[in-house]
């Protein structure tokens, strides 16, 4: 479906699935970011029921990252930016976008990451203190 929020821009939304190495879906509250070229964020949508749609002009879905993540704003305490998602363990991927698709299924997230992710969610939940990067392998 496209979407012309301007009168000069044609924007696009796509439906975009993650998959998860060795399971179905994951319960976990994970997000979507869409990066453009220069590292600012343009979009960023909750998966809901195994997916999320973005919304962006054909350029920035062909040039921009994608990232999958546990909610960044639990986690990063300045404006989001490609650079400082990276200081985190996110899962990163290019769209390979074709104008005629408006669904996608991205690469699978490796395990590691996605476990990762569910020990920080019930830590948090927990009450407990998220570890730093540099400690997270030694679980």
């Amino acid at each position: 479906m496209n979407a012309s929020l301007s009168n000069n821009i044609e924007y696009k939304t796509v439906c975009i699935h993650p998959t998860f190495e060795k399971v179905h879906a994951l319960l976990a509250d994970i997000h979507l970011y869409l990066f453009g070229p220069d590292g600012k964020l343009i979009d960023e949508q909750a998966v809901r029921r195994g997916k999320a749609s973005l919304s962006a002009t054909e350029e920035e879905l062909r040039n921009g990252s994608i990232v999958v993540s546990p909610n960044l704003e639990d986690l990063i305490f300045e404006p989001i930016t490609l650079e400082a998602a990276r200081c985190h363990l996110v899962f990163e991927s290019s769209l390979n976008f074709d104008d005629r698709l408006d669904h996608y299924d991205l690469p699978p997230i490796p395990e590691v990451i996605w476990r990762w992710w569910l020990v920080h969610t019930l830590w948090k939940n927990m009450g407990g203190t998220p570890l730093k990067k540099s400690r997270m392998l030694i679980w």
